[in-house]
């Protein structure tokens, strides 16, 4: 999907005081170029809410997390098994798979992804297949197949380009 191409360039780095296992969103985001996804996270949110907070620790406690196609457990879990177990930890139940949850999501717009929000990605070329939580300043989280539960730059080309939509689940 052509269009919905695009590169990331990271302008502010995370402050090193007070960081957790993943950089966490303090609101400054990040300014990018390219495609209609120009402008994901350029805007910033605010701090997280408890709800937020909550998430957080929960994506911490998966960190390190090997990556296992159909695995649903710290042994070994799948990206939209990551997804739904760090939702289902805040009280919110969402659907087993990436497309599922892509089609159950409220669409968000680049301009309005936020802490939480989930970031839809085609690896496989036909279709969302993969999804991971946007964690803010230019990273999200997810269940590489190679490396696990991994905190990754949206700057990275490979998901820059594979990049579908953004959906939301938190109010």
């Amino acid at each position: 999907m052509k269009n919905n191409h695009i590169a990331f360039f990271l302008l502010i780095a995370l402050a090193l005081s007070g960081c957790r296992t993943v950089p966490v969103y303090r609101g400054d985001g990040v300014q990018c170029a390219g495609g209609s996804w120009a402008e994901i996270a350029s805007t910033g949110s605010g701090p997280r809410s408890s709800t937020g907070n909550k998430m957080m620790d929960e994506i911490d406690s998966w960190m390190g997390t090997p990556y296992l196609y159909g695995g649903n457990s710290k042994s070994g879990v799948d990206c939209s098994a990551f997804t739904q177990s760090v939702y289902r930890a805040v009280n919110i139940e969402i659907p087993r798979t990436a497309s599922q949850q892509a089609a159950q999501a409220e669409n968000i717009h680049p301009t309005d992804v936020k802490f939480g929000d989930l970031l839809f990605f085609n690896t496989s070329g036909s279709g969302i297949s993969h999804v991971g939580i946007f964690v803010g300043n230019g990273f999200f989280v997810h269940a590489s197949s190679s490396r696990g539960v991994v905190t990754e730059s949206l700057s990275k080309e490979y998901y820059a380009n594979r990049i579908v939509s953004a959906g939301r689940f938190l109010e």
